[in-house]
């Protein structure tokens, strides 16, 4: 595939529909296995991402790497939360915490386990 990450820099993303999401800004690799985990899009299409916000998409979501980068899935619209949800505490007091795992054989991302 790719040599040096930065080949894909300010390169053109499209959606599996044929529209242009934006351009690669940068990208997020897991030192460890040195793999390309997330790529952060920036000049953002807002039809497709509200005020034209950066976003994130999962490696796993792209199809083909040539001249522009071409997604396999992309859901659609993206639309920013008009408020952030905080959770509150549980009424024993007791502070919980959310473990994130490496999943093992998978996809080579990170996942959500659970609270505890």
């Amino acid at each position: 595939m790719l040599t040096e990450i930065t080949n894909i820099q300010n390169m053109e993303v499209i959606t599996d529909k044929g529209l242009s999401l934006g351009y690669v800004e940068d990208a997020i690799v897991d030192l460890d296995t040195a793999e390309v985990y997330e790529l952060l899009i920036s000049q953002t299409n807002p039809d497709l991402v509200d005020d034209g916000a950066n976003v994130g998409v999962p490696f796993r979501w792209i199809q083909s790497i040539s001249k522009v980068i071409l997604l396999k899935h992309f859901p659609g619209r993206i639309r920013r939360r008009s408020e952030i949800e905080i959770p509150s505490l549980p009424q024993d007091g007791r502070k919980r915490k959310l473990r994130v795992m490496r999943k093992e054989g998978g996809e080579g991302g990170l996942t959500r386990t659970g609270w505890r």
